[in-house]
């Protein structure tokens, strides 16, 4: 018996270290006596130092370590004729669950909280309590920056399974041909490169969330899955044929017009629907100024304390300098903007130069440009990527400033028809 499941009479066997018990049970048989009179010599090579009897036809062992073992057993009648020797292969492996689980925790960010007491942000905030108990999807709507991962995390916190695991897969930073095993997981063998099973994200949110940003960059043929995934609670490794089930919540977030990908067939309709279960649109910063001052110094205090610099406010030039900002790059722009401040200016209170904001002025706030938010977010994009010298990865590059994987920002790039030639 291993992790409730009874192997029959296999060759090769792979356990998770995590599985404190190895049971091995075998039954000889002899024209001159009962089965249970018989005797079994046995041994676990790499673990035995030498071979040992055992009466019963069960042997037991406990907190086997890492590493590979040959069990080998024989059995012995009262005439001492000897069977031939029966070996089984048996591999104790990392336990792939608690690996995986690790790396996706690991990857998550926390500590972070919604700032601020306008009306727009308490709308949101009380949508997110309303349906935190409930078990329906949430698509999660808003502009780059606004907070989609926050609100994730806030009503993952909210919810009866706060102490199950929260998921996160970026679908715009994986290759098409990868995002169905980082989602579903793969078996052994399932494609080039797969020299073992990989549990996909879904099993390591069972009975937890999932949250799925970007879900507008997800390719079809994995939205295809995800759909059976919604309406059956059932899955299916790449690779493998038993299907599997898994009771995990899905959050799904995009700053895209999902109803315009169905239009343009690049969406599947029956998921878009799937997914309006509970819509919650986060507002732009622009949409709720007055919490401005109040993120400004939320994001001021932390880096002044990381910097041991003892820088404590805004001056009055600079605060009307923010609020005169357009803000196509939303809070994390704000962010931003907030820490280089603080990383260079030169006293307690941070100045409008410190701000290195394009344009920054004192003077009262100006009419916005009636643009389109895509053509926001082509902006900003690009007033970076030109302030990077159009680096895009590392530490000093462009995905690092805007907060993005590599791989998405390129996507974002493609999207929005960016080049260094735009």
């Amino acid at each position: 018996m291993s992790a409730d499941r009874r192997y029959g009479a296999v060759r090769e066997i792979h356990l998770p270290v995590s599985q404190k018990l190895v049971v091995f049970e075998f039954r000889g048989s002899s024209l001159t006596m009962r089965p249970d009179g018989m005797a079994y010599v046995y041994r676990l090579q790499g673990y035995d130092a030498d071979s040992r009897v055992a009466y019963e036809g069960r042997v037991e062992y406990q907190d086997l370590p890492l590493g590979n073992y040959t069990f080998q057993v024989q059995a012995v009648d009262r005439d001492l004729n000897y069977s031939e020797p029966v070996e089984v292969q048996l591999s104790v492996v990392p336990d792939p669950l608690r690996q995986a689980l690790a790396e996706a925790l690991s990857a998550g960010v926390g500590g972070e909280e919604f700032v601020g007491q306008s009306p727009a942000l308490r709308r949101v905030q009380e949508q997110l309590r309303q349906v935190a108990p409930a078990e329906l999807t949430v698509l999660i709507l808003g502009e780059t920056g606004t907070g989609k991962g926050l609100a994730a995390r806030t009503l993952h916190q909210l919810s009866p399974h706060r102490a199950a695991s929260f998921i996160q897969v970026t679908c715009g930073a994986l290759p098409e041909p990868l995002i169905e095993s980082e989602l579903f997981g793969h078996e052994k063998g399932a494609f080039t490169g797969a020299a073992s099973r990989r549990l996909g994200k879904v099993e390591l949110a069972s009975g937890g969330t999932l949250f799925l940003d970007e879900i507008g960059d997800m390719p079809l043929s994995a939205q295809v899955k995800l759909l059976r995934l919604l309406e059956e609670g059932t899955f299916e490794r790449v690779g493998g044929e038993r299907v599997l089930e898994a009771e995990v919540r899905i959050v799904a977030a995009t700053n895209r017009d999902l109803r315009q990908q169905v239009q343009a067939g690049t969406f599947r309709e029956d998921l878009y629907f799937r997914l309006q279960g509970f819509e919650v649109h986060l507002p732009p910063l622009r949409d709720r100024l007055e919490d401005l001052p109040l993120l400004a110094l939320y994001f001021l205090g932390p880096k002044a304390a990381h910097l041991n610099k003892e820088v404590t406010a805004l001056s009055p030039a600079a605060e009307a300098a923010l609020m005169a900002h357009a803000w196509p790059g939303n809070v994390r722009e704000l962010q931003h903007a907030i820490e280089r401040a603080v990383v260079v200016c030169k006293g307690p209170v941070i100045q409008v130069g410190d701000l290195g904001l394009a344009n920054a002025s004192g003077h009262s706030p100006h009419a916005l440009e009636p643009v389109t938010l895509e053509e926001f977010e082509r902006r900003y994009i690009l007033q970076i990527l030109e302030q990077k010298a159009w680096r895009i990865s590392g530490p000093q590059g462009a995905a690092a400033v805007l907060d993005l994987h590599e791989a998405t920002l390129r996507s974002r790039l493609k999207r929005l028809g960016i080049s260094r030639n735009s």
